[in-house]
């Protein structure tokens, strides 16, 4: 007798004993059924059929597993994967579902999937993750999982129409992530965008194109991301118009071309993420757009903007002469490229955030003064905030240069309130002597300037 066979003998006398031990010696079969259940609801579905083999007491519990997760059925196996979903959903029975994740490929199935979230809904779900590929333009949902009385989270990620139903309500629904869907109806749209419930809402480049005009009115909306996809508008489309209407926001973001337009309209908002996408062929519309943006977050308290929000007021002067009212921001962060203090844009923000404690930059640079300084470098007359409760700056991502350091030192000799003024190096390897030297020779650097070296 080989080695082999004399390991699967031993397997099968201990399978046959019945005792699945733990280390103190008792059967975890012993356990009562609600506990069983419970560990087996932790596992795949797959795992958790499996467990019927080990004793008659395990034969049925996978059937009260409340999460069902199928993801696959890709070429060549799909078949397969279709018919196991189908004898899951037969086999465990009347008992609740808590999450149903679906993710494959429709084809020529959507009557066959549909009866599935039919079931999962019939079942009380209350988790419901829907990614589906490769159908016909548009996939028709069961008019039942609109009208769901138990969802709280709906996240839907397909890369085609979405086809809404006339009437929607879902009461209990509190998150919803839309993924690459393409909307076809402005009132359907409405009415799933402004639920009664609705606490997280996240749009991710999904296509409006056939949407004109859209309100989202979810008075318990907490989380509001909004993604525009990738492909630019084309320069003749007005796109569709976005309005945020009485909602009291913790967190708003809005990332994109703004080849759609977004304002907020008696709402308010703790905190706001704008990451704009420049795009030379809209460069008024888009400043245009920038500007009502920020017009609707005036009530803002820490606020993330990347360069190109700054860039594109510039080219749009005329707008600036229609002050932005901050008079709750106490953080400003900008991202992403370098932001030049000669920017008209930059300081429309600061001399209208009277109330602003701290203030971060990407990197920095001085290509010359603004026009209203004095000969002596100083601002006149200087924002409120320079004079009163700015008390930390931060170059995030500093790499020198003669635009860097004059940044640094105009900042040093206009912002007296400040505590501090930080520089983090992120130049190849340790700062040089040389700039080290040009920042520590900048008039105030001793009392309040701090380098770290990463």
């Amino acid at each position: 007798m080989n080695a082999n066979s004399l390991i699967r003998k031993t397997r099968r006398k201990k399978l046959k004993t019945g005792k699945e031990t733990d280390c103190g010696g008792k059967s975890i079969s012993n356990l009562p059924e609600e506990v069983l259940e419970h560990i087996v609801s932790f596992l795949p579905i797959q795992e958790a059929i499996r467990t019927s083999i080990i004793s008659k007491k395990w034969l049925n519990l996978w059937k009260s597993t409340p999460n069902l997760t199928f993801y696959g059925g890709y070429s060549p196996k799909r078949k397969l994967f279709m018919d196991f979903v189908e004898r899951v959903l037969v086999l465990r029975g009347p008992s609740n579902i808590e999450k149903f994740r679906l993710l494959c490929e429709a084809k020529d199935d959507q009557s066959r999937i549909g009866t599935w979230i039919s079931a999962a809904v019939n079942r009380n779900v209350k988790d419901v993750y829907l990614g589906l590929s490769d159908f016909e333009s548009s996939f028709v949902f069961p008019r039942c999982l609109f009208n769901c009385k138990t969802l709280t989270e709906f996240e839907i990620d397909m890369l085609f129409t979405l086809k809404l139903p006339s009437s929607i309500s879902l009461p209990c629904l509190k998150i919803l992530n839309l993924r690459q869907v393409t909307f076809i109806n402005d009132q359907s749209t409405q009415q799933l965008f402004s639920l009664p419930n609705l606490v997280e809402l996240e749009i991710y480049e999904c296509n409006w194109k056939n949407l004109v005009w859209v309100t989202i009115c979810a008075p318990k909306l907490q989380q509001l991301a909004i993604y525009e996809s990738h492909e630019s508008t084309p320069a003749n489309s007005g796109g569709c118009h976005v309005r945020i209407f009485r909602t009291h926001l913790a967190y708003f973001r809005c990332w994109g071309t703004l080849s759609n337009e977004f304002c907020l309209d008696e709402s308010s908002v703790v905190e706001t993420y704008i990451s704009l996408l420049s795009d030379s062929d809209r460069q008024r519309e888009t400043a245009c757009r920038s500007y009502k943006l920020l017009e609707g977050i005036s009530s803002v308290k820490t606020l993330y903007l990347t360069i190109d929000v700054v860039d594109v007021l510039d080219h749009a002067s005329d707008l600036l002469a229609f002050p932005l009212e901050f008079r709750n921001l106490t953080s400003l962060i900008f991202e992403s490229d370098e932001l030049n203090l000669h920017s008209a844009g930059f300081w429309h923000i600061i001399y209208n955030s009277p109330n602003l404690r701290s203030l971060y930059f990407s990197d920095v640079g001085l290509s010359e003064v603004p026009s209203n300084c004095r000969e002596d470098g100083t601002l006149d007359p200087a924002p409120r905030c320079f004079l009163s409760c700015l008390r930390f700056i931060e170059v995030c991502n500093f790499l020198g240069g003669e635009e860097a350091i004059a940044a640094v030192g105009f900042l040093l000799k206009n912002a007296t309130a400040l505590d501090v003024m930080s520089i983090c190096w992120a130049g190849h390897g340790v700062m040089t002597n040389k700039i080290r030297r040009q920042l520590l020779d900048l008039p105030g650097w001793s009392k309040i300037g701090k380098i770290n070296s990463g």
